[in-house]
């Protein structure tokens, strides 16, 4: 980094030793300058543009090369000196006189990147590059509202939204998605729309797939530049339409939690004043809807599962609405309880191998964070599992101690538990369990 100052002594310089320095205007050539991006601080030019703007993200760092030109053609660095007193860029109020700078920008807008040659003539050649700095396009979906359910399936839709993001010297496009299937939204053919206008549809224009439908929408946000373009995808919103005839209904979405490929049989009742009025059977993640019942009153669901027991209930109250389908709160069924580990039988033959029972019964047991100790030594013990049972194999002189360390997939850890393992000429024993200190 050089001052002012240097460029200033660097004239003096000039004057004082001008009778030594022989200038003829007729030998002079046309200079240019030309500015290359480049991946790093000395990195090749072959192949590279140069460049005539600089689209930058914010906190990006770029590495920008001046490269001067006589006659079209590239003043080698160690030349440069032939051709000017100095050379220098200036940088957010710095003036740096390498070749190559490295850049930065940390605010969205405009700059420019301005480089200075003073020739041996005492000429300025000011070339300079003007800078984009690009804002992060987002987009926020504003109506309908998210699980919005009043609308008449007679009237209109009204979709709005809000941009930001799209700088001045871009331009932008807009797609809007509907579909039934929430999973399916972004592969729907999409709908051209202006990004800064709402966009409204006839209702009847949709294509109802079911007496109850439920829609999810979004929105693409895109915008182009000179050098580059970015999308950006909004987030999922849904809506539904009111019911005719004052009818009314709930949407009861059930989720096992860290469930598994386990056969499942879940139970969801439905209770008013304490009465049961319905009762439903499910077998996965799931939501079940409600219809014919008594508008205007207040309604509480159950849910029970009853092969993985380990899974606890969960309950929740909603008001049953007229003309409106009511989406309730996620009824989720958890696994609290840890896994355990029992052996199968007392004694084991030495030509057998021994074999625990993993106590599990909600998420499943994961094998992957599970392992059998040795405490004498802290190895852990080869296992095969199947049906819920560890099988292994073990030989210790007179008795060594085990830790079964088990966790299902809910992240349930079994409570920290030893077994001593007694051998005899033909036997193992399996005592315990027991606790830290028991065995000490």
């Amino acid at each position: 980094m050089r001052t002012m100052a240097i460029i200033f002594s660097l004239l003096c310089l000039l004057s004082a030793c001008s009778e030594d320095v022989l200038l003829n205007t007729n030998d002079t050539k046309k200079i240019t300058n030309e500015f290359f991006l480049i991946p790093k601080e000395n990195s090749s030019l072959a192949g590279r543009k140069p460049l005539d703007s600089l689209f930058i993200q914010p906190a990006e760092t770029l590495f920008i090369r001046a490269v001067a030109k006589a006659q079209e053609e590239i003043i080698p660095a160690n030349e440069l000196g032939k051709h000017f007193f100095v050379r220098y860029w200036a940088y957010k109020g710095f003036m740096l006189n390498e070749e190559s700078i490295r850049v930065l920008w940390n605010e969205p807008g405009t700059d420019t990147l301005c480089h200075y040659s003073i020739d041996l003539l005492g000429d300025t050649l000011k070339t300079c590059l003007p800078v984009f700095i690009n804002s992060t396009p987002s987009i926020q979906l504003l109506s309908p509202e998210n699980a919005f359910n009043t609308i008449n399936p007679t009237d209109s839709i009204l979709f709005q939204w809000k941009i930001s993001g799209q700088d001045s010297w871009e331009t932008s496009e807009c797609e809007i998605y509907l579909n039934q299937n929430k999973k399916d939204l972004w592969l729907t053919k999409p709908k051209q729309i202006d990004c800064n206008k709402p966009f409204k549809i006839l209702a009847n224009d949709l294509n109802n797939s079911s007496d109850y439908p439920l829609y999810f929408w979004g929105i693409k946000f895109k915008t182009f530049s000179q050098e580059n373009s970015e999308n950006v995808f909004s987030e999922i919103n849904s809506f539904r339409f009111t019911l005719p005839d004052s009818s009314a209904a709930f949407v009861v979405p059930i989720r096992y939690e860290a469930s598994r490929n386990y056969a499942k049989n879940g139970e969801l009742y439905v209770l008013l004043k304490d009465s049961i009025v319905n009762k439903y059977t499910f077998h996965s993640d799931t939501s079940i809807f409600i219809s014919n019942l008594n508008n205007n009153k207040n309604y509480k669901f159950i849910v029970q599962e009853t092969l993985r027991t380990d899974y606890e209930k969960d309950s929740t109250l909603a008001f049953l609405e007229k003309n409106l389908i009511t989406t309730t709160d996620t009824l989720i069924l958890k696994d609290n309880t840890p896994p355990e580990a029992m052996p199968l039988k007392e004694s084991f033959s030495k030509n057998d191998s021994i074999r625990f029972l993993a106590l599990e019964n909600g998420s499943g047991f994961n094998a992957l964070h599970s392992a059998i100790i040795l405490e004498n030594s802290k190895d852990t013990i080869p296992y095969k599992f199947k049906n819920n049972q560890f099988a292994f194999t073990l030989d210790c002189e007179t008795s060594c101690k085990i830790a079964i360390h088990l966790e299902d997939n809910a992240k349930n850890k079994s409570p920290k538990k030893f077994w001593k393992l007694q051998f005899t000429e033909k036997n193992i024993f399996v005592l315990g369990p027991y606790f830290a200190g028991d065995l000490e």
